[in-house]
């Protein structure tokens, strides 16, 4: 699908975890996310993007209701495909990939919110993090959700995977996570 709408990124996760690199990551400039091309490493999560096109037979077996997503309705990545794409976070922030300079800032959090829709300067290049949301589509939010809760609030795999559901379930905007966040030392 990539290919035939002349599209790339470096990285592919599959459905069981399995990721694949398709270019390389300090180097390749490859078209995924409009003015963002250049200074990007992307990542593309297979997976259906609508609902319909799930069926009994393919591994994502979960659908939440997210007025966040395109039609209100969102398929949740596979487990293992969650857990891939926040080791690779974890991987491209940590500054030992060559050529790579990725701080660990998620662009989606204001405050003790994290987006799951446009953020107000989302076009604007900044280093850090982002959702494919956060400027163009309606997808990596999610994913976004779940690798902050596993590198940042320190959850376990399967803890994670329902927590991000639970919260990403039924929001508009914003995920609440100040029970999450470090309190303020006054």
């Amino acid at each position: 699908m990539l290919l035939k709408r002349k599209l790339g990124v470096q990285l592919i996760v599959g459905p069981d975890g399995e990721v694949t690199q398709h270019g390389d990551l300090a180097h390749d400039r490859l078209a995924h996310a409009g003015g963002h091309n250049g200074p990007s490493v992307g990542i593309e999560v297979v997976s259906p993007y609508y609902p319909k096109y799930a069926s009994a037979k393919l591994p994502w077996k979960r659908v939440i209701d997210a007025p966040w997503a395109h039609r209100r309705r969102y398929v949740v990545p596979t487990p293992e495909q969650a857990e891939a794409t926040a080791r690779l976070v974890q991987l491209l922030t940590s500054g030992t990939v060559d050529g790579l300079s990725i701080p660990r800032a998620w662009r989606g959090i204001s405050g003790t919110r994290l987006a799951v829709n446009r953020i107000a300067d989302g076009d604007k290049r900044v280093p850090g993090i982002y959702a494919h949301t956060y400027f163009h589509h309606a997808d990596g939010a999610w994913l976004a959700l779940y690798a902050w809760l596993r590198l940042e609030a320190g959850m376990p795999e399967c803890i994670a995977y329902e927590e991000a559901i639970r919260r990403a379930t039924g929001v508009r905007r914003h995920v609440d996570l100040a029970d999450l966040m470090p309190q303020a030392v006054a």
